[in-house]
């Protein structure tokens, strides 16, 4: 089965994957992590710009990569016309019609995947930028922003020329191998690197995942560089922050997750990273080859719940959830029937521990949605599937799966990011970018979703099949920002 670069995580294979012309941290930023050096800067900005917000209120910006289409979409779904602009990612632009395998051997790929705002800066990891082994953070200012009008776009010409950026933007060549999942803890940026070919079969995926940790304030500094070989986990993933000094990493190379006591990392010298942090392994029991493990995310007691699912090649295996503890005890654990393909997992605030969790319904359409997921007495339990969201995944691309998602801090609205499961090779994709306004949270396996498509042709610019700039392929990343003015 095929699918956009979350098609290359998902697949695994370049045989197996749609080429493209273009990770997670996903979740919501506030103005109180922006008191521990996340880019307060922002707050106070203007209502009108693309991040701005007009004086005395507070905004949730939506942020999204369209991973395959390279360029970041701004939303603000409180706003009249909720599209408030984007950022043109696309550094090496394909020269040829109807580009496909091509692409990925002559390396025109860029790929922006994981997203943070810290430290005044929006950052932004691209995948394969400067070449396809070696990715790159590149980080944009948030004064860029203050005079770009809703609805802009940031050029790539605003910031970069004959193959060099422009200042104030900072970009960081990683010489790493898939450094695309990104979330901001305190002042620093923890970044997690797969260090495999995402472009080879899994088989191949053996090397250990390095955890890079860089100064969100300063991010051209050389980052402090965590080998998790050691404490056995290969390829990777999502990296989540589970609490004081506790960050927790699922290792899709192998099918684990590794937990990590990184102490005070905003304390800690950046060459000395590699020296103070330490991790316990989590086993999954019952692993077979083949399978998915790359999203998490935590209970707020220092445990965590974890998705493990089938590749595209094996739909029918099945998935699982697990809730471990900080031990790496499972508290539950939930089989999934059908072929449900998970994508981002996100904490939901509640008395009880509760998780969003975006399932694709490639062969079983009951797969398909917002899993709602509660943990209680040692039972874990899908309680419902978000009601609001089923009339709005069919498209011009047939049936959109769900794979990015983001909650609100406080729970008051969800926004998750639909794609088709098989992204075409060329041509245009009708993804959709989709707000959730949710009613009842006082109970999360009965509250429903008031749904509005925030890429309905009205609030961002339509589809077009002949201007690649407005294709939306794969909006795999989602994040969340709320911005007091």
């Amino acid at each position: 089965m095929l699918r956009r670069y979350l098609g290359l995580l998902l697949c695994g294979g370049a045989v197996a994957c749609p080429a493209d012309d273009a990770g997670s941290n996903t979740g919501t930023e506030t103005e109180g992590a922006d008191t521990t050096g996340s880019g307060g800067d922002l707050d106070g900005a203007a209502g009108g710009d693309v991040l701005g917000c007009a004086p005395g209120m507070t905004c949730t910006l939506v942020l999204v990569s369209q991973t395959l289409d390279d360029r970041i979409e701004i939303f603000a779904p409180g706003d009249a016309n909720p599209y408030r602009g984007a950022i043109d990612l696309d550094l090496k632009p394909n020269v040829c019609d109807g580009c496909e395998l091509g692409d990925y051997a002559d390396g025109r790929l860029d790929e922006p995947f994981g997203l943070a705002r810290a430290g005044g800066f929006m950052h932004v990891a691209l995948g394969h930028y400067p070449t396809r082994q070696s990715g790159s953070l590149v980080s944009f200012p948030l004064t860029m922003f203050d005079d770009l009008a809703a609805g802009s776009t940031l050029a790539v010409s605003d910031y970069f020329a004959a193959g060099s950026f422009l200042g104030p933007v900072v970009a960081h060549s990683l010489d790493e191998l898939e450094p695309i999942f990104v979330t901001a803890r305190g002042s620093r940026l923890l970044v997690g690197t797969f260090n495999n070919d995402l472009f080879t079969t899994e088989d191949n995926w053996t090397m250990p995942g390095r955890l890079l940790v860089l100064d969100a304030t300063d991010p051209g500094a050389a980052p402090g560089v965590v080998d998790l070989g050691a404490m056995g986990c290969n390829g990777a993933a999502q990296v989540v922050d589970l609490g004081p000094s506790s960050v927790g990493v699922a290792c899709d190379g192998n099918e684990k997750i590794v937990l990590l006591d990184v102490g005070d990392l905003d304390a800690t010298p950046l060459p000395d990273v590699a020296a103070l942090v330490t991790g316990t392994l989590c086993e999954i029991a019952g692993q077979t080859a083949g399978r998915r493990v790359r999203y998490l995310a935590g209970d707020g007691a220092g445990g965590f719940l974890v998705a493990e699912g089938p590749t595209p090649l094996s739909l029918t295996s099945g998935a699982r959830l697990w809730h471990f503890d900080a031990n790496c005890e499972v508290q539950g654990l939930v089989n999934l029937s059908g072929s449900g393909q998970l994508g981002e997992v996100e904490a939901f605030p509640a008395d009880t521990p509760t998780w969003l969790v975006a399932s694709a319904g490639v062969l079983d359409p009951s797969q398909r949605g917002v899993l709602v997921v509660q943990s209680l007495g040692g039972t874990l339990d899908v309680c419902q599937t978000l009601v609001g969201f089923e009339s709005h995944w069919p498209s011009a691309d047939g049936q959109l799966e769900p794979f990015g998602l983001a909650v609100n801090a406080d729970g008051s609205g969800v926004a998750v990011g639909a794609g088709p499961f098989q992204a075409p090779t060329a041509g245009p994709g009708y993804g959709k970018v989709l707000w959730g306004a949710l009613v009842g949270t006082d109970n999360p396996c009965t509250m429903t979703a008031s749904v509005i498509n925030l890429t309905d042709g009205a609030a961002a610019p339509a589809v077009l099949a002949t201007d690649a700039a407005t294709f939306r392929r794969a909006p795999s990343v989602v994040e969340l920002i709320e911005i007091h003015g």
